[in-house]
């Protein structure tokens, strides 16, 4: 019973195909959703965070978005939210949560900006620091396992390849990209015009 506890059939989500990377076609016609960078790095992404993060973080309390928020904070605080949500690229909905169960915790403090109204300045607190120093061995033991798992070769590889995609995603224009907002704001329109 080789097989035993494992599910027999096609996998799902289904496999990406290496020879669909190595041949895309200029128009992606080759590439089915599975191949997309999108979703490779997404399912990744919550793989690492159900197998790897998660381990650790459950360990010490605290959740995947207090804990990039900690990590920040402590290398750029004070800083308001708008310039943290930049550097973490977390929605506003998902920071604004994290920041209220960190400010809950005594794990940050939060202050009105003194020339803005509606800004506000965010800290870590002693007791932030002192969670984020008990973490980080378990972080960086976790890590360091991923990353071993790699060959030199391959580390180097990956982490060119991630810098070039990155770099690539940076240049992309915005304006060359539909507008939510805009596209929703006119189907309303088209809908109470009907």
């Amino acid at each position: 019973m080789a097989n035993k506890g494992k599910p027999v059939g096609p996998t799902f989500p289904p496999q990406a195909s290496l020879d669909h990377w190595l041949d895309p076609g200029e128009d992606g016609r080759n590439l089915e959703v599975e191949d997309f960078l999108s979703m490779r790095f997404s399912n990744l992404s919550a793989l690492f965070h159900r197998k790897v993060t998660r381990r650790y973080l459950l360990t010490h309390g605290i959740g995947l978005p207090e804990w990039r928020t900690m990590t920040i904070l402590v290398h750029h605080a004070p800083i308001t939210t708008r310039a943290l949500r930049g550097i973490s690229e977390m929605d506003k909905g998902q920071m604004s949560r994290a920041l209220a169960v960190l400010s809950e915790r005594g794990l940050i403090s939060r202050e009105s900006d003194e020339t803005h109204m509606l800004r506000e300045k965010i800290n870590i607190t002693a007791a932030g620091h002192a969670l984020y120093r008990r973490i980080m061995p378990d972080a960086r033991r976790s890590q360091a396992t991923m990353l071993l798992s790699l060959t030199a070769a391959e580390r180097k590889a990956l982490h060119s390849a991630l810098s070039k995609l990155k770099a690539v995603v940076e240049d992309l224009e915005e304006s060359e990209w539909p507008d939510e907002r805009n596209e929703s704001t006119a189907r309303r329109k088209t809908a109470r015009a009907a």
